[in-house]
């Protein structure tokens, strides 16, 4: 009976939210694109290595370039890589504050 009581309870919550707010994507900062990115890069390598860089959105751009053509990444679609691209110069970009 407990065990029903319990499941009614995370049903009329909404299923997993508390276990969805808990999920941090890795630290990585909330705004627009933040699940993009980080499921189309968790499928290849840790977040670490990338919330360790701080390139411009044109570098960027040809690390994407890169992985696609010497890692064997899939090519995202267009629209996916300017979400992600917009993230990270956003998040990770390069700037002359991020290098003091």
């Amino acid at each position: 009976m407990r065990v029903l009581v319990a499941l009614l309870a995370l049903l009329g919550s909404g299923g997993a939210s508390a276990q969805d707010d808990a999920f941090d994507f890795e630290g990585l900062p909330p705004g627009p694109g933040q699940e993009e990115t980080y499921y189309n890069c968790v499928a290849c390598h840790s977040m670490k290595l990338v919330t360790q860089q701080r390139l411009t959105r044109e570098s960027w751009d040809e690390v994407l370039d890169w992985m696609v053509d010497e890692q064997e990444m899939e090519p995202m679609e267009p629209e996916l890589r300017i979400i992600v691209l917009d993230y990270l110069a956003a998040h990770y970009g390069w700037s002359e504050n991020a290098a003091n």
